[in-house]
């Protein structure tokens, strides 16, 4: 992709003007934050009104060490929002030393992240590394590739990655230094983008995001799974460390659910990376930061809402878990995540949200919702194609509930080794199962049993 199209992109930078006097001279340097930019111009914020058609000396920053300067006309004037910036000035190039127009044209090329993301073939790739001072660095499973292009300098990849931020995502990035989002590059091609900074400088991970939601047998959940999504009401724990594909297993129990049965589904995402459709149920899905500001307050509404299935795409406190018991209660069935690496550490978390003059009455509670939790691990394939989804799978029958009453984890082990017959599986029953079928190699095995 280039921008032949004359596309605009969001250009955050700083940039300078000089406003022509009558005398054909120009008055002194004011340096204003840019808005975008394209081939032929710039528009800018400004504390003061320009006169349509009145021209200025421009100046802006291609790279760490070059700055070139044109004349440009003001062909636009509009009123701005932003306090000690009245207006959002826009120009069109109007003179320029040959060869600039050219060097415009390749910036433009660089902090364009379509055409920058087009060159890159994404067959096996996880994540996109952008990093100062390297060319894009690739993640393949149990491989880092580097790009063979030119290594982005720390001014040309700031540009680049501010170029995908609308002014609110920019306004939150500078605020907070951390910033997670959706983007969509092509139709089959979307990214789950974490920018942060690193050592002062602004840098980037994008994860690819699968183009199609698969079911949860699909992903290699065992049948027990969907069988857990039968229930009308109750809570389903999702756990597992970051990475571990928390989410796209959320995704699938939404998009199974969408296809096997009707209501209405709302989810509390952050970001929101897989967009359903209606199918059978109606689905509304409300980003963190877009739609609402938090967890839980967007769980504490969604009640208002009265829901047949409540997604929480993260428990991170006291209210959001207390919510969950509480949507799960009232007749929901209520699917959400939380970080824990097996079901005794997920309700332990789960109960330690709560001070311990309540944990007992929230023991009580938790017993009478829970319907499951899934513990998950994502491991290589011994052919390198991609990952194996591994699972630990509690089941809430009669004989754990007694069990979560009492807050006794250490039992759990044992509890769902017996519940074989229900379809309860260890995570060393789903690693033997993969390694049988010649889909994981032995190590794993072996490390699970150390730990």
């Amino acid at each position: 992709m280039d921008n032949s199209s004359g596309k605009r992109i969001y250009y955050w930078m700083p940039l300078q003007y000089e406003r022509a006097l009558d005398t054909g001279e120009f008055d002194i340097p004011v340096v204003m934050p840019g808005r975008d930019i394209k081939r032929d111009g710039v528009s800018f914020y400004s504390n003061e009104k320009m006169a349509l058609n009145s021209k200025l000396r421009m100046a802006i920053s291609l790279s760490e060490s070059e700055t070139i300067s044109f004349l440009a006309r003001v062909i636009k004037i509009e009123m701005s929002d932003e306090p000690g910036m009245d207006y959002v000035i826009g120009v069109v190039i109007c003179e320029i030393k040959p060869g600039d127009k050219e060097k415009i044209e390749v910036f433009l090329r660089q902090i364009d992240i379509d055409h920058v993301l087009g060159n890159i073939a994404l067959d096996g790739v996880v994540d996109i590394n952008f990093i100062a001072g390297f060319p894009p660095v690739i993640k393949k499973i149990g491989s880092l590739v580097q790009e063979h292009s030119e290594a982005l300098g720390e001014y040309i990849l700031k540009c680049l990655l501010f170029s995908i931020l609308d002014k609110e995502r920019y306004k939150k990035f500078i605020a907070e230094k951390e910033l997670n989002f959706v983007y969509t590059h092509s139709e089959k091609a979307r990214f789950r983008v974490n920018l942060h900074m690193q050592r002062g400088r602004v840098e980037a991970t994008f994860r690819l995001i699968p183009p199609n939601v698969k079911s949860p047998c699909e992903l290699g959940l065992p049948p027990v799974v969907e069988k857990l999504l039968e229930n009308k009401k109750g809570l389903i724990l999702v756990a597992g460390r970051t990475g571990s594909g928390k989410t796209t297993t959320i995704a699938s129990m939404v998009d199974f659910l969408n296809h096997t049965r009707g209501g209405i589904i709302v989810t509390i995402e952050d970001p929101v990376e897989y967009i359903h459709t209606n199918n059978k149920c109606i689905i509304k899905q409300r980003e963190v930061g877009r739609d609402t500001l938090s967890f839980s307050a967007a769980a504490k509404n969604a009640l208002r809402q009265n829901p047949d299935v409540l997604v929480i795409g993260e428990i991170l406190d006291t209210e959001t878990m207390d919510v969950a018991i509480t949507a799960s209660e009232t007749g929901a069935l209520v699917l959400a995540t939380i970080h824990a690496a097996n079901a005794s550490q997920v309700l332990d978390r789960a109960t330690s949200f709560f001070s311990p003059d309540i944990q007992k009455n929230i023991l009580s509670r938790l017993s009478l919702v829970l319907r499951g939790v899934i513990t998950q691990m994502l491991v290589p394939r011994s052919d390198s194609e991609g990952l194996v989804l591994t699972a630990e799978v509690l089941i809430a029958n009669d004989a754990v509930k007694k069990l979560v009453r009492t807050g006794d984890w250490k039992s759990i082990p044992t509890f769902i080794q017996t519940g074989k017959s229900i379809g309860m599986q260890t995570m060393h029953d789903s690693l033997e199962h993969f390694y049988q079928q010649g889909m994981i190699s032995a190590e794993y095995l072996l490390e699970e049993v150390k730990s």
